[in-house]
């Protein structure tokens, strides 16, 4: 029964060519894909903005952050809705571009089968869990790289 306390409820996200792992309390919605709108002068991995919820919120790729270049092709894509998880922050939600539907997992300290260090800006680690790998993103870090990018256009 300890152990069962100690888990956090995540989401076991597919990006194209690696995976993502977060706390589920840091996603609002998971949404069908859509285009953004692009803005101008912005890093490769900022793709633009779509509308959600009455507002305009930024669209990152973290396939493009990490190096990897995405295919054009949206099929099965989705918008995961992060949540900010600064509160006084003009970001108060963005998206991240996942490769389908996430999956629910039980995490915690004895979960992943191996931790190592993840040299690209905004990530945290990553974790092996069987054969499968994800990264943890460092989300204070990414969103205050979204926030001074979207200074910087406004």
């Amino acid at each position: 029964m300890e152990a069962s306390k100690e888990k956090i409820r995540s989401l076991w996200v597919p990006l194209r060519g690696m995976n993502l792992l977060l706390p589920n309390m840091a996603v609002a919605e998971i949404s069908s894909y859509r285009v953004p709108e692009a803005l101008p002068d912005m890093p490769e991995w900022l793709l633009g903005k779509v509308k959600w919820d009455g507002e305009e919120i930024a669209v990152i790729s973290l396939e493009a952050l990490c190096g990897i270049r995405v295919p054009s092709n949206p099929v099965f894509s989705r918008l995961m809705i992060v949540n900010s998880v600064r509160r006084d922050s003009k970001v108060k939600n963005y998206a991240i571009v996942t490769a389908g539907l996430p999956g629910l997992i039980q995490f915690g300290h004895d979960t992943p089968d191996e931790y190592s260090d993840f040299e690209e800006e905004g990530l945290q680690c990553m974790v092996r869990i069987g054969n499968e790998e994800a990264i943890i993103p460092d989300l204070d870090h990414l969103q205050g790289m979204l926030e001074e990018q979207l200074d910087q256009a406004a």
